[in-house]
């Protein structure tokens, strides 16, 4: 039984010997090859990538621009318009709202109106509930609205491409979002 141990010992020995040698010979070949490849120039890869929330980020700061260069040439106060970053009730998660000072003012209006009928109630009054709305605040005035923005968008070339960085930030995202979602809800990455 000696006698078998130390021959399967003396057959183990011997290859790991051998193969010692074969990987030797092939790190020296492999030394001997990056060494010359070193001395030559070799291109190089750079790969960026960028993540979705940049891409995001890239349309939110395409229309602050243009928001923020439409309020400058904007001769009609009620018209300019505003955003905000912020958690509707009931939920934590934060939304971007672009409203215009008109739909502002109306929903500063409907909320005094709301808070004034709960007072009226709690007094015991009959309340009269709010008749101010933000949204029949900006259709009564739309189509003024949308002549303003048109002639603007006419006489500034400046604005035009305003728009077109903000629809090709959009149409970065929502490629670059095809590619990784592929038909799913959600990618976790």
């Amino acid at each position: 039984m000696n006698g078998t141990l130390s021959r399967i010992v003396a057959l183990i020995a011997g290859w790991l010997g051998v193969l010692t040698a074969c990987l030797g010979a092939q790190t020296t070949g492999v030394v001997g090859t990056a060494t010359r490849a070193s001395s030559a120039e070799t291109d190089e890869i750079v790969v960026h990538g960028t993540r979705l929330y940049e891409l995001r980020a890239a349309i939110v700061a395409a229309e602050d621009r243009f928001y923020a260069r439409y309020n400058e040439l904007n001769k009609v106060n009620d018209f300019d318009i505003e955003c905000t970053v912020d958690a509707p009730t009931g939920t934590r998660f934060k939304q971007r709202t672009c409203l215009t000072r008109l739909q502002q003012r109306a929903q500063q209006e409907n909320g005094r109106e709301f808070v004034q009928m709960l007072q009226d109630q709690s007094a015991g009054l009959t309340g009269t509930a709010p008749i101010t709305d933000p949204n029949t605040a900006m259709l009564a005035r739309y189509e003024e609205y949308k002549r303003n923005v048109l002639y603007l968008l006419k006489m500034n070339p400046e604005l035009r491409q305003l728009v077109r960085e903000r629809d090709a930030a959009e149409k970065r995202y929502n490629e670059e979002r095809r590619k990784r979602f592929k038909g799913r809800l959600a990618s976790f990455e």
